[in-house]
């Protein structure tokens, strides 16, 4: 197969983002695919996957917003943050105790005073970002001590969908990047109960629903997504095979009477999206051929 393509793959359980392409790239018989998003060994959920040329445009992708559907355990803490580490009860008196004062509404204001709109957080030392070229939970493995800057995220909708003490089921849309592992953590912080992640599911990305998703185990190689249902439609555009082997060879070309507004374009051809420009004062310019 040498097909550009997206799938939507619908990560299992205790499986890391590269262990899916791993399972893909032996379905497929192909090298050359990688995902737009990691998602960590025990979250489940939505992972879109570029082949081939189709990973050159994985950067339209790495900023879209992400929808989670979560459970955070409000009786204990543990150093990943969800339950790849070891759990550090607090005590059954302490239980009985938040299992009275803490309400749905306790939470609910909790929920609405620190984890809406910008917010910041500290990453999880168990994660995979870089620190200094290095993953932080390479570190942490090797003995190594350090902290965690906190970083900006946007949560934009974040609701209860259910609640009984020690559980609180959570859904919340927010920007890429944001660790819900320590939306999990910094919550239990609040009440004084401590928290972490028992369950985490990616439920959509932008407006890719994980319903519309395939399992590895039943992976149909004819089941991509189109470029329509990926892209918004306002920014794809078609040209004639002069204009588009211009592009190619990284020529510039006058548009005066290009029917669009100003901005960065996806240009399709009967093979796919070949090409991606920038449209500026009547000139085309060629961004990256894909």
């Amino acid at each position: 197969m040498n097909t550009s393509a997206f799938y939507l793959i619908d990560k299992p359980i205790w499986f890391s983002s590269f262990d899916v392409l791993r399972v893909l790239k032996k379905k497929l018989n192909i090298k050359k695919m990688w995902h737009t998003g990691t998602l960590d060994p025990l979250a489940t959920g939505a992972l879109l996957v570029a082949v081939w040329s189709y990973t050159k445009l994985i950067p339209y992708f790495e900023k879209d917003n992400k929808e989670y559907e979560f459970t955070v355990q409000l009786n204990w803490i543990t150093d990943s943050y969800d339950s790849e580490t070891e759990v550090k009860y607090i005590s059954e008196e302490l239980q009985l105790k938040y299992k009275k004062e803490i309400t749905e509404q306790v939470i609910q204001s909790i929920i609405e005073e620190n984890f809406t709109g910008e917010i910041e957080q500290v990453p999880p030392k168990y994660s995979a970002l870089k620190i200094w070229w290095r993953k932080a939970l390479d570190k942490v493995r090797a003995g190594e001590d350090f902290e965690m800057k906190k970083r900006k995220a946007t949560i934009f909708e974040i609701e209860i969908l259910s609640y009984s003490y020690p559980e609180v089921t959570i859904r919340a849309k927010v920007s890429a990047g944001t660790y819900i592992r320590s939306i999990a953590f910094d919550l239990g912080k609040l009440l004084g109960t401590g928290g972490y992640i028992s369950y985490l599911r990616r439920t959509k990305i932008d407006k890719l629903d994980v319903k519309n998703a395939q399992i590895l185990d039943d992976f149909d190689n004819t089941k991509s997504f189109s470029e329509l249902e990926l892209f918004w439609k306002e920014r794809i555009i078609t040209l004639d095979e002069v204009l588009i082997k211009r592009l190619d060879q990284g020529l510039i070309t006058n548009m005066k009477n290009f029917q669009y507004s100003e901005g960065e374009y996806l240009v399709m051809n009967w093979g796919g999206i070949s090409n991606t420009v920038i449209y500026n004062q009547g000139v085309l310019k060629p961004k990256r051929k894909i």
